[in-house]
C-alpha cells in the first residue's frame, strides 16, 4: 500500500505566500534606471553637506512639498540625505547645490521620464477610476538624469506607503554599487560587479 505523495512544505509555503501577497495592498516600486555607472560620487558632490533640494510636481497638490521632503529625509544608505524645498532653508555653514536635486512627479505624463524628468516634468492629475497612484522619482544633475525609479501606490494608503517605502526609493536612487549586468563573467556576489 503506497501513501499518496504530499507536496513539499516549501512549495506549499511559496504558493501560500503568493496568495497572501496577491491579496495585500502593497506598493510596487519598479526597477530603477541608471544613466551612469555609479551614483555615489554624484550624491557626494551634489550634496556636500548631506542636504539636497527636492522638487515636487503634482497637479492636484495631494501633499505639500514639505511632506515629501520630510518623508524621504534620513532614509537609505548612510550618509543619509536631508531634503529641503527651498535652497535658502539651510544653515550658514551648510552647502547646497540646487542643480543637484530629486524630482518627484505625482501622476506623471507619459513623456515625463529620463532627461525630461529634469527639464520639463509634467503631472496630468489623478485618475479617479484607478486604485493606484503612480509617482516617478528622479535624481537630476542639472538637465541630466542620473537615476530614476517609479512607484505605484494604493490610493487608500498613499500617505502611509510613501513613508514606509522611503528607504526603498532612496536605495534605488542612490545605490552604493551598480551591478554590471553586461558582463556575463561577473559574479553577482562580487561587490565590484
Amino acid at each position: 500500500m503506497s501513501m499518496p505523495r504530499r507536496p513539499k512544505p516549501s512549495l506549499v509555503a511559496a504558493i501560500g505566500g503568493i496568495a497572501l501577497l496577491a491579496g495585500c495592498n502593497v506598493a510596487l516600486v519598479e526597477k530603477p534606471y541608471y544613466n551612469v555607472t555609479e551614483t555615489e560620487s554624484f550624491k557626494t558632490a551634489g550634496a556636500p553637506s548631506r542636504i539636497m533640494l527636492i522638487e515636487v510636481v503634482d497637479q492636484e497638490n495631494t501633499f505639500l512639498a514639505e511632506f515629501w521632503a520630510e518623508s524621504l529625509s534620513n532614509h537609505g544608505y548612510p550618509p543619509r540625505l536631508r531634503y529641503v524645498t527651498d535652497p535658502t532653508d539651510v544653515a550658514d555653514n551648510e552647502t547646497i547645490k540646487p542643480e543637484n536635486r530629486v524630482v518627484v512627479v505625482v501622476s506623471p505624463a507619459q513623456t515625463t521620464m529620463r532627461d525630461t524628468l529634469c527639464t520639463d516634468p509634467q503631472s496630468v492629475g489623478n485618475d479617479p477610476t484607478s486604485d493606484r497612484v503612480i509617482v516617478r522619482f528622479g535624481f537630476c544633475n542639472g538637465d541630466s538624469i542620473i537615476s530614476e525609479t517609479r512607484a505605484r501606490y494604493n490610493r487608500d494608503q498613499f500617505e502611509a506607503q510613501i513613508q514606509s517605502n522611503a528607504d526603498t526609493i532612496n536605495y534605488q536612487l542612490f545605490p552604493r554599487h551598480l551591478r554590471n549586468n553586461d558582463d556575463r563573467y561577473c559574479s553577482p556576489f562580487l561587490v565590484s560587479c
